[in-house]
């Protein structure tokens, strides 16, 4: 089963944005973990509830540093956010109709883990350079 990890390519230059995007990493392993062995439902939905409301905590957080850092993609951010929330909300919706199904499964490592690797590489690095202006 694949599974992503942080590494320094996806550094933004706030330590807290770093440690959040490790945390949600590492859930939305234990989620894709949990849903492949058929773990219970409970589990899943616990880890669900978890990921979902931390993402959206997580964004939050995320959006505060763009705007104090003066990112030019700060508002590419927000509208990525608001997509992926929509995503995870259908994600959210399938579980609850019909459980942890092999689609969902696939759905998830497809959809779910590559866009936050990828947003992660693309957009949210950009805030990096920010940062360090900002400091110098």
């Amino acid at each position: 089963m694949p599974t992503i990890s942080w590494d320094p390519s996806m550094t933004t230059g706030v330590d807290s944005l770093d440690n959040q995007h490790k945390q949600l990493i590492a859930w939305l392993n234990d989620l894709l973990s949990a849903m492949s062995v058929g773990r219970g439902r409970g589990e899943v939905e616990s880890l669900l509830d978890k990921l979902g409301g931390y993402a959206v905590m997580h964004f939050g957080h995320e959006e505060d540093c763009m705007a104090r850092y003066n990112c030019p993609v700060a508002a590419l951010n927000a509208a990525q956010h608001k997509d992926f929330v929509a995503t995870f909300s259908s994600f959210r919706e399938e579980f609850d109709r019909d459980g942890a199904t092999a689609h969902l499964v696939v759905r998830v490592e497809s959809e779910l883990m590559r866009w936050l690797a990828g947003h992660i590489k693309r957009t949210d690095t950009q805030l990096a350079p920010c940062v360090r202006d900002r400091a110098s």
